[in-house]
């Protein structure tokens, strides 16, 4: 029987993208690392790595081999977690990709902790990212998407968790220099924005087109941009709950609190197969403290 341990070993570094972080996740040195790289390159006579003092990047024959290492990797994963389920306990490590914003998610911050007091032997791992993850390629059992997008991909399975107003917000200092009594204000203010939006305001039967881009400034992450919200450079429309605290605690404002945007829905996407006790016990915990944000 081969021994698979070289392309478990593959996989990992392609994931850790260093032989440093490879060897501490493996627990084993990073010579070791570079010993198991090095026999599968010599035994098939291919290079799967371009190597530089500072970076690590898969040749053609690399990108070629990767799917299908990540796939055992996660095979194998699998198993060792049904091994510890006969005995009752779910554990192994559950990769879970999400936006950057919702970092400061109370609901994510409840489910993470609930997660660990229910089951200590899941390693949960985040990967904060404002695309849209391909699942399947990335190695992620669990993506948290809002919007419609969320609903794309056929082969991909979405469950609702929660629908979360957006807000228009803005730090204090920002709005003692530039106040806001009207939506009509709004095109005198600065914006900051992750991609180009188009909103309808509405306070009863009235209605308001909002253009939330334009000459501002453009970010390309979620988490940064809620920094120069803080930072008083401009507004910003945002998920309620991403900035809960913010609120909370007077470091941001709801500017025109009257006035509502659309909502936006937020889902748990998984791959199209049968799920891990692993994975639903995770899905199970996200939809419980989700919809316990949502009530309140």
């Amino acid at each position: 029987m081969r021994e698979i341990k070289p392309l478990l070993v593959f996989a990992t570094l392609l994931e850790c993208k260093t032989m440093a972080a490879a060897a501490q996740k493996l627990g084993m040195s990073a010579p070791a690392v570079s010993q198991h790289i090095a026999r599968l390159e010599r035994e098939y006579g291919v290079k799967l790595f371009n190597r530089s003092t500072r970076s690590l990047t898969p040749t053609d024959a690399g990108r070629a081999l990767a799917d299908s290492c990540r796939r055992l990797l996660r095979c194998t994963d699998d198993a060792f977690a049904q091994l510890a389920q006969v005995n009752g306990e779910i554990g192994g490590e559950i990769r879970i990709a999400l936006p950057s914003g919702m970092a400061a998610h109370p609901a994510l911050h409840r489910s993470l902790n609930r997660l660990l007091r229910e089951h200590p032997a899941v390693r949960p791992e985040l990967v904060f990212d404002d695309d849209l993850v391909d699942l399947p390629r990335d190695g992620a059992d669990i993506a948290l998407r809002g919007g419609e997008h969320a609903l794309d991909d056929e082969n991909l399975i979405a469950r609702p968790l929660a629908r979360q107003q957006q807000l228009v917000c803005a730090a204090p200092a920002y709005l003692a220099r530039h106040p806001v009594a009207s939506p009509q204000d709004l095109s005198e203010c600065r914006w900051l924005y992750c991609r180009t939006a188009r909103l309808s305001m509405r306070r009863g039967a009235d209605f308001f087109d909002l253009a939330a881009d334009g000459e501002g400034i453009r970010c390309n992450r979620i988490g940064a941009l809620l920094e120069l919200v803080r930072a008083g450079l401009g507004l910003a429309v945002l998920p309620a709950g991403d900035i809960a605290d913010d609120l909370s605690c007077g470091r941001l404002k709801n500017v025109l609190p009257d006035w509502t945007l659309p909502a936006v829905d937020v889902y748990a996407v998984t791959p199209y197969r049968v799920q891990s006790a692993r994975t639903k016990a995770v899905l199970r915990i996200l939809s419980e403290e989700f919809a316990a944000e949502e009530a309140v």
